[in-house]
């Protein structure tokens, strides 16, 4: 089974979610068998498949081309990262470009491999440490795909194998909002994290998620979800701003901007 593109997740990038990226994660449809070994169906997983429908109706992603652009700022308001991203039908065909922590990077993968350029120097002949600034290093270099892979996709990247979703929705409150919740966890081999996911209880639209590496100790980070980005047919959410669960800390804001369906 591959495994999910993101578990264990450190501080640094968006602001947080720097994770044990996999090769090459896997489409919504693998997820979709994964949960059907699971059950049937139950609470969450139509809860699950209904905020699908309501952020991508017509099945967009994993099936067609989609490039956006993404800003983020750290918690006090400066610019960290302004890409373009590019996701293609075959999700190992993935592009970004931009500016990252003040430098210029250019970022392709496919399926031959993959090739980046930091401030134009080719990664072959990046110092060590510069390969290091830009995660270039991790996992055989295929970590920046599979990190945005799993961000951009969201609510359609939930299920992705390795996924536990527990069958029960809970009625609870989020930022002082009443929202449906659905806890998901996953297998040992992929980082074992624990993840809340929030919904509008009317449309099923994500509103939140909240992540720990360890639930008891309170650790992880909390993510709220606000406005939507739309062009193509789907809705992703646009505002995504981060903050610690211990002790409410803002650590950054990513925007999603303009949305394109197709080559």
């Amino acid at each position: 089974m591959k495994t999910h593109p993101l578990f264990r997740l450190v501080l640094a990038v968006s602001p947080v979610l720097l994770a044990a990226c996999a090769d090459a994660p896997p489409s919504r449809d693998d997820g979709a068998a994964d949960q059907a070994v699971q059950a049937e169906t139950t609470p969450a997983l139509d809860l699950v498949a209904r905020s699908v429908a309501f952020h991508d109706p017509d099945g967009v992603w994993g099936s067609e081309a989609v490039s956006m652009s993404w800003v983020g700022t750290d918690g006090e308001g400066g610019e960290r990262v302004a890409v373009n991203l590019r996701f293609g039908a075959d999700e190992r065909d993935f592009a970004l470009s931009g500016r990252y922590r003040g430098s210029q990077i250019e970022y392709e993968t496919t399926t031959d491999g993959w090739s980046a350029t930091v401030d134009g120097v080719a990664e072959p002949d990046l110092p060590a440490a510069d390969r290091e600034s830009m995660r270039l290093q991790r996992e055989d270099g295929m970590f920046w795909r599979s990190y945005y892979g799993f961000l951009a996709g969201l609510p359609m990247k939930i299920a992705d194998p390795g996924a536990y979703i527990e069958p029960d929705v809970t009625e609870t409150t989020f930022m002082d909002r009443p929202v449906q919740a659905v806890k998901v966890t996953y297998e040992p081999e992929v980082g074992g994290d624990t993840w809340y996911f929030y919904f509008d209880p009317g449309t099923a639209q994500l509103v939140g998620c909240r992540f720990y590496h360890d639930e008891s100790a309170n650790d992880g980070e909390y993510i709220t979800f606000e406005g939507l980005a739309e062009g193509g047919g789907i809705r992703l959410p646009r505002l995504r701003a981060w903050y610690v669960n211990a002790d409410g800390r803002h650590l950054g804001t990513d925007e999603v901007g303009e949305i394109r369906v197709g080559p």
